[in-house]
């Protein structure tokens, strides 16, 4: 008879207790620790994501910013340089003389939106506002040029207009200027169609290039100006007279004017716009609209003016006092307030801050974006002591 192996008994056995798997309520607190484990990681990638869109928007806004800051201060310290540290007499041979895109004496121009003063309280009326057309809303009434025949500045924003001659510029040659054309030394990239200014220091002229030939095979050129169908052109008659005379000395070099505003962008968000003379082809130039910089909300700008002729700031005063005063020429810094935003929302919280820029408040409508208030003061190298 056989007998029973007790150690094979004791394996069954446990063979049998392996074999039951696991119970539900085990199955149920394993999966309330994995959901536990998932909320967790979610938290922390939803945590990560937010920190790392907060920073790319950041990022977007300081370095549109910072070049939208540094484009405007670099054509501010320029405004009124004519060729010479003082100012000169300027004779334009320009057709139909134009106020905004000659002024080389006016060299500084600011433009206030009514209503955006130190102080005073401005409500956007849309997160992306439309321009507007009515000059009027501006003091001074802002120029054609930025009103018609397409409106570009969008309200609770100020303008910017500086005039000068570039720092680029080239010597006259042997035998200088004659009633008809400037001798210009070469190398040169001058092109038909440019408006530029011969200047000796002591008077200045502004003409449009009608014909660029070289001397005896080059490298130095004649510049002509006559009065052909050109546009501008150049008035007639198309010789100058011994008060536009140059001599050892004298340079050449290309008319800037450039306008800065906020408008609309191609995307639809408000953009900062430079409104730029450059040449368009070879009979024409005229003023061309550039989009710099998306996702700025208003330029702001002060202007700080000596009153008592000592070389020194004494009063910082906006576009509508400086020119109620006539006092452009005494501007000697100009303080540029930019408020800039982030190109899209993020998160869950709601801007509702107003922001101080320049002394005014602005009131953005109330999104979910990231902005920024950026300043800078410039001064007008031409004018400081």
């Amino acid at each position: 008879m056989s007998q029973t192996n007790p150690n094979r008994a004791v394996l069954r056995q446990g063979l049998g207790v392996h074999q039951r798997g696991v119970t539900l309520i085990e199955l149920m607190v394993a999966m309330v620790l994995g959901l536990l484990l998932t909320a967790g990681v979610i938290q922390v990638f939803i945590g990560n994501r937010a920190t790392y869109a907060f920073n790319e928007s950041l990022s977007w806004i300081q370095e549109n910013a910072r070049f939208a800051v540094d484009q405007i201060a670099n054509n501010a310290r320029m405004a009124g340089y004519a060729g010479c540290l003082s100012d000169v007499a300027v004779i334009n041979n320009l057709n139909s003389p134009n106020p905004f895109r000659d002024d080389l004496e006016n060299g500084l121009q600011g433009f206030e939106f009514l209503g955006t003063g130190t102080g005073q309280l401005f409500a956007a009326g849309a997160v992306d506002p439309m321009p507007l057309g009515n000059a009027n809303a501006w003091s001074p009434a802002l120029p054609p040029e930025l009103v018609n025949p397409t409106a570009r500045v969008i309200p609770g924003s100020d303008v910017l207009v500086v005039r000068y001659v570039n720092g680029d510029s080239n010597s006259l040659v042997t035998p200088f200027s004659d009633s008809a054309q400037v001798f210009v030394g070469g190398p040169s990239d001058f092109q038909e169609g440019e408006i530029v200014v011969v200047t000796d220091c002591q008077k200045a002229s502004i003409f449009q290039i009608t014909q660029v030939q070289l001397v005896g095979g080059g490298p130095d050129v004649n510049l002509a100006h006559s009065n052909a169908s050109y546009t501008p052109g150049n008035s007639a008659p198309s010789a100058w007279g011994p008060q536009q005379s140059y001599g050892l000395g004298s340079e050449i070099a290309r008319l800037q004017t450039v306008a800065f505003y906020v408008g609309r962008g191609e995307s639809g968000q408000p953009s900062l716009f430079q409104l730029r003379l450059q040449r368009i082809d070879a009979t024409t130039s005229r003023v061309e609209p550039e989009e710099l910089v998306e996702g700025i909300d208003t330029m702001q700008v002060r202007y700080g003016v000596d009153t008592d002729a000592d070389r020194q700031v004494d009063a910082w005063r906006t576009a509508d006092a400086v020119a109620a005063a006539n006092d452009w020429g005494n501007v000697l810094s100009v303080e540029i307030t930019l408020l800039a935003r982030g190109a899209e929302e993020y998160g869950t919280e709601t801007d509702t801050a107003i922001y101080n820029a320049g002394g005014m408040r602005f009131d953005p409508v109330d999104d979910r974006r990231l902005r920024q208030v950026f300043t800078t003061t410039v001064g007008v190298r031409n004018r400081l002591p």
